[in-house]
């Protein structure tokens, strides 16, 4: 069953075509792994399906309602949640006051001690997050997302400036909330931890669609290798 339906999204900014009629879809309990070189439109995309960005054109429908997409805030109250970058927390407030922000807003008291638990914040409850150390606090940026308790999860670069054996943590992380029920779009440059991860892969290409598909399909995808070697055949 989809769950996500991105139908000809576009978007311009001061008459720059940055994304352009993409329409995929993401079916429930899905990982999707989204790929393209840099400038291709990935965070742009997420960005309007978040309602971060207002489209130029286009539509999507979320768990069979259409209308979208929707502000920020009301796509997190629809179970649309995702990551940034660079983490989004408060980094004057301790790891467990921002916790409970984030389940505040999801009409709870606090986190789960299972998410604490899950992400290793349990010893580091009562520390600044400023202070944290780089993996601790790209953790504690997932977990506050899922405080929010989101049917669909939208990952971007979360692996980024991660060691190996942090980055093999961080993938097991991702296939127990997706096995508990968590949908995601998970948007990163280490192709080898992507493949590893998704069911479905979309490759875009200088605001295009390129490709959808498994990842072995991508991976013999003659398109999806001539942009990922550099070898494009409109500028031969």
């Amino acid at each position: 069953m989809s769950l996500l339906e991105v139908e000809k999204l576009g978007v311009c900014f001061g008459g720059i075509v940055a994304v352009q009629d993409v329409s995929l879809s993401v079916n429930e309990g899905q990982i999707m792994g989204l790929l393209g070189p840099n400038g291709a439109g990935k965070t742009t995309l997420v960005n309007m399906i978040s309602g971060l960005i207002r489209p130029t054109s286009g539509s999507i429908k979320f768990n069979g309602e259409a209308g979208g997409p929707w502000h920020i805030a009301d796509a997190v109250s629809r179970g649309i949640v995702r990551t940034f970058q660079q983490t989004r927390a408060f980094l004057g407030l301790s790891v467990e006051e921002n916790l409970r922000i984030a389940a505040a807003a999801s009409g709870r008291d606090h986190a789960s001690d299972e998410l604490v638990q899950a992400f290793g914040l349990a010893p580091i409850l009562k520390r600044q997050v400023a202070d944290l150390p780089y993996a601790s606090m790209r953790h504690l940026g997932i977990a506050l997302a899922l405080a929010l308790k989101p049917r669909l999860l939208l990952l971007d670069e979360p692996a980024v400036g991660m060691t190996v054996a942090e980055v093999s943590r961080l993938a097991d992380l991702i296939r127990e909330w997706n096995k508990r029920g968590v949908t995601i779009l998970l948007i990163e440059h280490n192709v080898r931890f992507l493949m590893s991860l998704a069911d479905q892969v979309a490759v875009l290409d200088r605001g295009k669609l390129l490709f959808q598909g498994t990842p072995a399909e991508c991976q013999q995808n003659p398109d999806v290798i001539d942009v990922y070697l550099g070898r494009r055949k409109d500028s031969a």
